[in-house]
């Protein structure tokens, strides 16, 4: 709820009698933490992943990226952006049969790693015009608007996969 929307309910429920608004009050109180602890922890990953690579990418925010560094883990234990993908659950499945040749959706992989990557690709779908004109070439292939943007996860995944390379750090072996 936004902060103008909560000040606006308070005001209504401070003339209200009753169990209710009373309810209501502790819950709106309650809610004005969350938001505060929310804002706090925002700002703690964005500090933790700041100057990160990934941070360089449309549509990568701190908390996207926090999200993509946290699920990946040890990047170098991927031995290619398919084996990304793979884990993601971006991957297309071949489902042929017969004559008929084509892939299915996965619906297996991390699915909070698929989720950030969603997310990057609808941002970059609105805003980054590279991605509006694949999507759009996509569409006029004759994809539907979701296919599209999982060919465009598919295709984000290898730049942040080497995004996630560039900004891993060497181990330092104990002396």
């Amino acid at each position: 709820m936004a902060v103008s929307h909560q000040a606006a309910a308070g005001r209504l429920l401070r003339r209200l009698p009753g169990v209710h608004a009373e309810l209501a009050r502790t819950r709106l109180v309650r809610l004005r933490a969350l938001g505060k602890e929310e804002r706090r922890l925002t700002q703690r990953l964005g500090q933790l992943v700041e100057g990160h690579p990934i941070l360089a990418m449309p549509g990568a925010g701190p908390l996207v990226a926090a999200k993509l560094l946290a699920e990946a883990g040890d990047i170098s234990r991927f031995r290619s952006p398919d084996a990304f993908a793979a884990l993601a659950g971006v991957a297309p499945i071949p489902a042929s049969s017969g004559q008929s040749t084509h892939m299915r959706l996965n619906r297996g992989g991390n699915r909070q790693l698929n989720r950030a990557l969603h997310t990057i690709a609808l941002s970059q779908s609105r805003y980054h015009p590279p991605a509006i004109e694949y999507v759009a070439r996509k569409r006029a292939s004759g994809k539907s608007w979701r296919d599209a943007i999982r060919c465009l996860k598919r295709q984000l995944v290898r730049t942040v996969f080497r995004l996630l390379q560039e900004g891993a750090k060497p181990l330092e072996l104990a002396a």
